[in-house]
């Protein structure tokens, strides 16, 4: 199908620029090859010139003398040409797909007689583009799993305090690195031949950290800590971490190893968790989730000042954590969560297959307390293991 429709747009382009081809064909090729210009294939845009055009793409090649091309090379890539689509005054090509090594933003024939002519065109290719990172703590020789587009060789990866990774895996659109020793606070850069691109998450976020676990803790009555002295598997991410775990975990009940409970009264004091605009704002923590985590949803809602988790206040917006709905959940090593405070939607009395919500948090500067707690499904038991680290509310 794709060759047909190549087929098609050559013979239409063959019709416009060019005139009595099988007599042009006839006239011996004695002149200085010559390019006069080139455009685009796409009929909507046959009448603009061009001077580089993206990877793959179909362009007309105009000139004097082009015949005797036998190579046509963009940038180190060597071009597949087509005799049929070869004439003396017009060459149809597409632009190679495999992304150049070394640019030299020129295209080179090269004759049957071994002469060759350059000829100034660029092959657009994208910078790169870095969206994601799979966790945004990763400790020193850790493998760091960067996420986006156009990630091309040679590439280089720089981690704040300008210290270059090591690359250990790369694809179009995933990269894995090694942290690199010293690596310290803030954006990472990914750098190519085409471009650059700076993170818009900040590795190892300090931002407004909440609950770390080592130095910021939640009643310890409620979910237990895992102390990273005691090399307590998983592995941790950044220090202590807090856990839910019950083997067998049913309808719900109170249960305190299952909830993650922060009172201000007993913590900082009076300083709201956030300030600012919830519809700016995520809800961000690290999570490690060893065995497959189903059915059983998390509430996580913020409360007012005082020494109760806040549930049952009027007004009260919780958030739903439930990465299991298409399947079971289970990661590997840690990943960042993230959720946007416009999620905490959900009143306590809401139905479970609610997906709208009835509620939305209305005064973010009044809000002190954070809870986190987990409900078992109506009928059956399952098995949840769930740990938790650096709970923290951050610009998006």
């Amino acid at each position: 199908m794709k060759y047909s429709a190549f087929l098609l747009i050559a013979v239409l382009m063959f019709g416009i620029l060019t005139t009595s081809c099988e007599k042009e064909e006839t006239v011996a090729n004695n002149g200085v090859p010559v390019v006069n210009y080139i455009r685009s294939t796409d009929p909507a845009k046959s009448d603009s010139l061009i001077v580089g055009a993206f990877m793959g793409s179909l362009i007309a090649i105009v000139g004097e003398n082009l015949g005797d091309t036998r190579e046509l090379w963009f940038n180190d890539q060597k071009a597949t040409l087509n005799p049929s689509y070869i004439t003396n005054k017009t060459i149809l090509v597409n632009v190679p797909s495999t992304v150049p090594t070394v640019v030299t933003n020129k295209m080179r024939f090269v004759f049957r007689d071994g002469s060759e002519l350059l000829h100034d065109f660029s092959v657009n290719v994208p910078g790169p583009l870095l969206s994601s990172i799979k966790s945004e703590y990763v400790p020193d020789g850790g493998t760091a799993i960067l996420n986006g587009d156009f990630f091309f060789e040679p590439i280089k990866v720089i981690f704040p305090g300008d210290i270059e990774a090591e690359v250990v895996s790369l694809e179009k659109t995933k990269l894995e690195v090694i942290v690199p020793s010293g690596a310290g606070i803030g954006n990472i850069t990914v750098q190519t031949n085409f471009g650059k691109s700076n993170s818009g998450f900040v590795f190892r976020d300090d931002r407004n950290i909440l609950l770390d676990f080592d130095t910021k803790i939640h009643e310890t009555w409620t979910a237990r800590i895992a102390n990273m002295a005691d090399n307590p598997s998983p592995t941790p991410v950044a220090g202590n971490y807090a856990y839910f775990q019950n083997d067998n975990f049913g309808a719900w009940q109170w249960v305190n190893e299952m909830t993650m409970q922060y009172w201000a009264p007993r913590g900082r004091g009076k300083i709201p968790v956030a300030t600012g605009n919830i519809n700016d704002l995520v809800f961000k923590f690290e999570a490690n989730v060893p065995i497959e985590w189903r059915e059983v949803r998390m509430e996580i809602f913020l409360a007012p000042y005082a020494e109760d988790h806040g549930r049952d206040v009027a007004g009260t917006a919780i958030a739903r954590w439930r990465p299991w709905q298409n399947g079971p959940y289970k990661t590997d090593g840690w990943e960042t969560v993230s959720i946007p405070l416009t999620e905490f939607k959900y009143g306590k009395d809401d139905p479970a297959d609610d997906e709208i919500g009835s509620r939305k948090i209305e005064n973010l500067s009044s809000l002190t307390n954070v809870t986190m707690m987990l409900f078992g499904p109506a009928d059956g038991t399952n098995p949840v293991f769930v740990a938790i680290d650096n709970v923290r509310i951050v610009p998006k």
